[in-house]
C-alpha cells in the first residue's frame, strides 16, 4: 500500500495518474477551423472533397494521349495552375501543363519540360518519359473519406488537412481552465521592485505560455503569498473555476511552505507528494472529482520538467487521448558520469549532427538559462552512476515543444 507521503517511482507516478484521471463530460463547440490549434477534436472528420479534385500535372510538362508515344507533337495550348483546357487531345498534339493544373481527358502522361524542346509550335521530346507524371482524382483521399480520427490535438499539420478538405468549421471539447498560481514572498513581477531576497517571478509567465500554446484557457495567473491563509484562498478559488490547477513552490517541508496543508484544508485527495526523479522531486498531485492539483517545485527548469511530464500527461488524459510521450534511444557522445544515483535523472542535453546525445553546462534546478540551450533531456536510470560512451539512453525531446 503507497502512502502519499511515500517516495515513489516514476512509473508508480504516472500509473497513479493514470488510474485517477478520467476524460470528464467536456462540452463540444464548434470554430472556425483556422482558429482551432491546440484544441481536440471531438469526432471524426470526413473529407468533403476529393483530393486531389481531378487529374493534375505533378509538373511543369507537356500532357499526350495514352499510347501516343512520338518524337514531336504539334502544342495546341497552355494551361496555368487555376486553369482548364479548352482544346482536346488528338494523336500527334499535346497541350502544356503547369505543375497542379488540370490534364486534358484522355491524358496518358505528361512528359517533363526538361526533356522537351520546344521550337515555333513544335515540341520535340529529347529523352523518353517513362513516368506518367500524374496526380489522379481523389488518390489522397475521396469525398466522404476519412480525414482525421478522434480524439487527436489539432496542430498546423491537422489544420492545413482539414481545410483542404472543405472542413472550415470542426467540432472540438472545450478548452480545459487552468489557474497558475506562483507562490513565494521572494517573487515579484517587476524588476523595479528587486530588493535583497527578492527575484523575478520566472515560473508564473513560463507556464502562462506553455498553457497557452498547448490550447489550455488560462483562468488567472497569480502570485501568492507565503501565508497559509493566502495559500487556502487563493486554492479555493482556483479548484472552484478550473479542470487544472498549476502551484509553484511552497511544496516542500519548509517553515513557509503552506501547498499541502491547503490541500489538505480543502480536503483534496493528495495522491503522492514525492517521486524518485532528478529535478523535480517535491511534486505533490491532488485532486477532487474531476479536476487535478499539481504542486510543482520551486525552481524553473524543475517547473519546465514536471509541466512536460505530469501536466501534459494528465490534459491528455482528459481529453482521453494517449497519456504516453515520445521517447528516442539515443547513444551519448562520451562517458558520463554522476556522484548520487539514487534518483532517475533528467539532464538537459543538446542533440549533435550525427544522433549523439551531448551534456550542456547546467548548474542544477535552478539554471533555466540552460533551457533554450537544449533539444531536450536524456534519463540516466535510478541506480546507474556511469555511462559509457556510446551507450543508448531515452531521450525526451522538448526542442520547440508547445
Amino acid at each position: 500500500m503507497i502512502s502519499s507521503n511515500d517516495m515513489i517511482t516514476l512509473s508508480q507516478a504516472f500509473a497513479i495518474t493514470d488510474e485517477v484521471i478520467s476524460p470528464p463530460e467536456m462540452e463540444v463547440v464548434k470554430v472556425n477551423t483556422v482558429d482551432a490549434l491546440g484544441c481536440c477534436l471531438a469526432s471524426d472528420q470526413f473529407s468533403k472533397l476529393d483530393l486531389p479534385g481531378f487529374n493534375k500535372s505533378a509538373m511543369d510538362g507537356y500532357a499526350v494521349l495514352e499510347g501516343d508515344d512520338r518524337d514531336k507533337y504539334q502544342l495546341l495550348e497552355t494551361v496555368p495552375a487555376g486553369s482548364a483546357p479548352t482544346m482536346d487531345l488528338k494523336p500527334g498534339t499535346t497541350t502544356k501543363v503547369m505543375t497542379g493544373a488540370p490534364v486534358p481527358v484522355g491524358t496518358g502522361k505528361v512528359i517533363m519540360v526538361e526533356k522537351t524542346t520546344e521550337v515555333d509550335g513544335v515540341v520535340n521530346i529529347n529523352e523518353p518519359e517513362r513516368n506518367p507524371n500524374i496526380c489522379l482524382k481523389g488518390e489522397d483521399v475521396k469525398a466522404g473519406g476519412i480525414v482525421l480520427k478522434a480524439p487527436v490535438r489539432l496542430n498546423s499539420l491537422a489544420i492545413a488537412n482539414l481545410i483542404s478538405a472543405g472542413l472550415t468549421i470542426v467540432p472540438v471539447f472545450r478548452k480545459l481552465k487552468v489557474s497558475i498560481l506562483a507562490t513565494g514572498d521572494e517573487i515579484v513581477d517587476d524588476h523595479a521592485d528587486i530588493a535583497a531576497g527578492k527575484i523575478m517571478n520566472s515560473n508564473g509567465p513560463m507556464l502562462e505560455c506553455l498553457c497557452k500554446s498547448n490550447g489550455f484557457e488560462l483562468i488567472e495567473n497569480i502570485i501568492v503569498a507565503d501565508t497559509k491563509e493566502a495559500t487556502v484562498n487563493a486554492l479555493q478559488k482556483a479548484v472552484s473555476n478550473c479542470d487544472i490547477v498549476i502551484m509553484s513552490g511552497g511544496v516542500s517541508v519548509g517553515d513557509f511552505d503552506f501547498v499541502a496543508d491547503a490541500m489538505e484544508q480543502l480536503q483534496l485527495n493528495i495522491h503522492f507528494t514525492r517521486v524518485a526523479v532528478k529535478p523535480g522531486k517535491p511534486i505533490t498531485f491532488a485532486g477532487k472529482g474531476r479536476m487535478a492539483v499539481f504542486g510543482l517545485p520551486g525552481n524553473p527548469v524543475s517547473v519546465y520538467l514536471m509541466f512536460h511530464l505530469f501536466v501534459l500527461r494528465v490534459a491528455r488524459l482528459m481529453y482521453g487521448l494517449d497519456a504516453c510521450d515520445k521517447y528516442l534511444q539515443l547513444p551519448v557522445a562520451y562517458d558520463l558520469k554522476r556522484k548520487n544515483a539514487e534518483r532517475l535523472a533528467f539532464v538537459p542535453c543538446r542533440l549533435n549532427s550525427d544522433g549523439t546525445l551531448s551534456k550542456i553546462d547546467y548548474h542544477g534546478s535552478a539554471h533555466l538559462q540552460a533551457l533554450p540551450c537544449s533539444d531536450g533531456f536524456f534519463i540516466i536510470p535510478k541506480g546507474t552512476g556511469s555511462v559509457p560512451s556510446g551507450q543508448k539512453l531515452d531521450f525526451l525531446p522538448l526542442k520547440g515543444t508547445l
